[in-house]
């Protein structure tokens, strides 16, 4: 069901002053996304895919971890931030796109919903751990064989914690890129933060400043990033930073998309796809407290 009524203009002097979406154009088609320009939205996410990798890669190392694990999981992220981002747009939030041409799926301009790329990148991580402890176990079989010592089963979860650790700087270089582009705009508002002239056809034209959710996740992914850095000067439990990462990302998501426009998605039941997310999330949160934080933490196992 989407929303139909306009929330009414606001005529405000916002902090942030009109600029339209930067690009460079190239003197060439790019097949795939059929674009003919390279944004800085792209740009930024590259910023954020490397970083993001080079600070988890940082942590593995500090608690005793492989590093290259996470160099290989990078490659396959890529791929599932826009097959999941795209197919997750279209899914969770015009489902009938889909019906009218399926072909949809495989253009991959068309929008890119966080949601979709951070299930792609679950599922593509727990496949990835499955088979690398399914080669572990093989190895370790033939060792067995010849007398030799076994490799240590691989851990997911202090990995988790690494990935989310880094992925926090990568995310606010991400949302930087859809602050760029305008790309996130919400209702009409008279707050210091509004951006104007994010997308005249709903509204928020020059003279009218809205919510921008992609600044917003930025200055939020910004602030937990130091949280972090400040939270991982003690060990903590497997699955420690996994688990404050998704309770505070879905407790501000849902807070957040209250503020989406109402002519941009689709809602069900008034809430967006996204928020019900969130609360998936937050259930998820909520478990991985309960059920592991008995555990010693790993940086004091390697240590010991």
């Amino acid at each position: 069901m989407r929303a139909t009524a306009l929330p009414a203009e606001v005529p405000v002097h916002p902090l942030i002053p009109v600029f339209e979406p930067w690009s460079i154009p190239l003197p060439f088609t790019i097949p795939i996304v059929n674009a003919d320009s390279i944004h800085l939205f792209g740009i930024m996410v590259a910023i954020g895919f490397v970083t993001g990798s080079k600070i988890a890669m940082n942590k593995c190392a500090r608690d005793g971890l492989d590093p290259e694990i996470i160099n290989k999981l990078v490659g396959y992220y890529v791929l599932a931030v826009f097959l999941g981002g795209h197919w997750g747009h279209l899914l969770f939030y015009y489902p009938e796109e889909i019906a009218k041409d399926p072909m949809v799926l495989l253009r991959f301009k068309s929008g890119l919903s966080s949601f979709g790329g951070f299930v792609a990148s679950l599922l593509l991580t727990i496949w990835f751990f499955f088979r690398e402890q399914g080669q572990i176990r093989q190895e370790n079989r033939r060792l067995a064989k010849k007398g030799e010592p076994l490799k240590a089963d691989l851990n997911i979860w202090p990995y988790a914690d690494s990935l989310l650790y880094g992925f926090t700087i990568g995310w606010m270089f991400g949302r930087i890129g859809c602050f760029s582009a305008h790309d996130h705009p919400g209702t009409p508002t008279n707050f210091w933060l509004g951006v104007p002239n994010m997308n005249p056809s709903i509204g928020c034209t020059r003279e009218v400043a809205c919510h921008d959710l992609g600044l917003y996740e930025a200055i939020w992914s910004f602030v937990m990033y130091g949280v972090f850095r400040v939270l991982d000067k003690k060990p903590r439990f497997p699955g420690f930073f996994a688990g404050v990462w998704v309770l505070s990302y879905g407790s501000v998501r849902i807070v957040f998309d209250a503020f989406r426009h109402p002519n941009l998605d689709t809602r069900y039941f008034g809430l967006t796809p996204a928020q019900y997310g969130s609360m998936l999330m937050i259930v998820g949160g909520i478990a991985i407290f309960m059920k592991r934080r008995h555990l010693s933490p790993v940086r004091t196992v390697q240590e010991a």
